[in-house]
């Protein structure tokens, strides 16, 4: 046993609030002595190039159909108590069994040969997969599990019949977090939600508060990285994320076209997945909902950037109009960059990072005059760039790796 080895897990290497968190981490880990290892069940993903240095990198096999699958699914059973057991075979005969089972032979196989202290996931098909992995095959590993969102969201599409296969995951959930040695919540909110949901021990729930830290800015010389950013043009309302529901793009679009009717500006909304066909035709209903606004010319998808911070500290104001957070990640970055904000006042995670309104101006979700008013009042009425960037240092990466360290090894 290392005794102080700790492996991540992460499905891919997307560029998501998850995903940044944890080479966040894993890079904390590195310098700080540790022996780090990332493991991803499968290698695509903008963060590829990201990885910090010293973190070692695997990709896992999959165990192939249908003999693999047969393995894997036996191999998820042993270990586990009577309940998960029992719902396993029950995903089994419905032909709901997630497609992350398939991955428990090969981590089961490194867990055996590394035989490390911590084993910590942050996603759910991930979780379900380490939780699976370390029963009874691995005594010595302490499996840790985070959780980034409101599980109420997964349970509400569980209602609702989406994809199928979320009403299953649930229980899953459910029943894989209780044998958990901890679970991490990004936010007080998502704490309290996985507590009401999943029925776990209050002490086994832990709260902190994602790491986030402001990219390398680009050379002065380098000028903006977009022309509208220029000084001397009119202010620039910028929307980061994917482009998914969740993100609630069409709002700020609704929003800012409020705004245009009222004075000079522009909008940039940066991100979306080359790589993803959803994301795409997203970005496309986006841009035909500019032009039925009549803001088209005033609007612009730029796709994903690997530099955001660049467009942070430039913008005039950064607008958040997500339906649902786990904890909001970008809101760290623009108080780091020192760029106003405005966001929804959704769960989780913003009226946190905002501190009820403090540091940036909350509106109910889906009130689009509400935005549009929030905006005008913060370009009115910028608040002071020092104030912000000293708030967004709460959020240091530093401090979030030694709530971590303690979580893993008690001191």
């Amino acid at each position: 046993m290392q005794d102080r080895k700790v492996v991540f897990l992460l499905d891919n290497l997307a560029a998501g609030g998850a995903e940044r968190v944890v080479l966040s981490l894993a890079g904390s880990f590195v310098a700080a002595g540790f022996p780090v290892d990332l493991l991803v069940c499968e290698p695509r993903g903008a963060l590829r190039d990201a990885i910090p240095a010293g973190v070692e990198l695997q990709v896992l096999d999959a165990a192939s159909r249908p003999r693999g699958l047969l393995a894997a699914f036996a191999a998820a059973r042993r270990g586990v108590d009577g309940g998960v057991a029992a719902l396993l075979a029950t995903l089994w005969a419905a032909r709901k069994i997630p497609r992350s089972l398939r991955y428990i032979p090969a981590l089961q196989r490194h867990l055996a040969a590394r035989r490390p202290a911590v084993l910590f996931a942050a996603l759910p098909k991930a979780n379900v997969c380490a939780v699976l992995a370390a029963a009874g095959q691995a005594p010595g590993t302490a499996v840790f599990v985070g959780i980034q969102n409101a599980l109420s969201v997964r349970a509400e599409q569980g209602r609702r019949g989406a994809r199928g296969q979320q009403r299953h995951m649930l229980p899953l959930l459910r029943a894989c977090y209780r044998q958990a040695r901890g679970v991490v919540a990004s936010s007080a909110g998502v704490a309290g939600d996985a507590l009401e949901l999943l029925e776990l021990a209050p002490a086994a729930v832990h709260v902190v508060h994602n790491p986030v830290q402001l990219g390398p800015l680009d050379a002065a010389g380098d000028g903006p990285p977009h022309p509208w950013l220029a000084p001397g043009e009119p202010p620039v309302v910028l929307g980061i994320g994917r482009l998914v529901a969740q993100k609630n793009f069409p709002l700020l679009l609704r929003a800012f076209a409020a705004v245009r009717r009222e004075r000079p500006a522009r909008l940039l909304i940066v991100g979306g997945d080359p790589a993803s066909a959803d994301q795409q035709a997203h970005a496309r209903a986006l841009a035909g909902l500019a032009r039925e606004l009549g803001i088209e010319a005033s609007v612009e998808l730029v796709g994903y950037q690997p530099n955001p911070q660049d467009y942070l500290v430039r913008a005039a104001v950064f607008v958040l109009s997500s339906r649902h957070e786990g904890f909001g990640n970008v809101l760290v970055e623009a108080l780091l960059a020192g760029c106003p904000i405005v966001s929804t006042d959704c769960p989780s995670g913003p009226a946190e990072i905002l501190d009820g309104g403090k540091y940036g101006r909350l509106v109910p979700v889906d009130d689009s005059a509400a935005m549009a008013a929030a905006v005008l009042a913060t370009l009115e009425a910028p608040p002071a760039a020092q104030q912000l960037q000293a708030r967004g240092a709460a959020f240091a990466p530093a401090r979030a790796a030694d709530a971590y360290r303690r979580i893993f090894f008690g001191d």
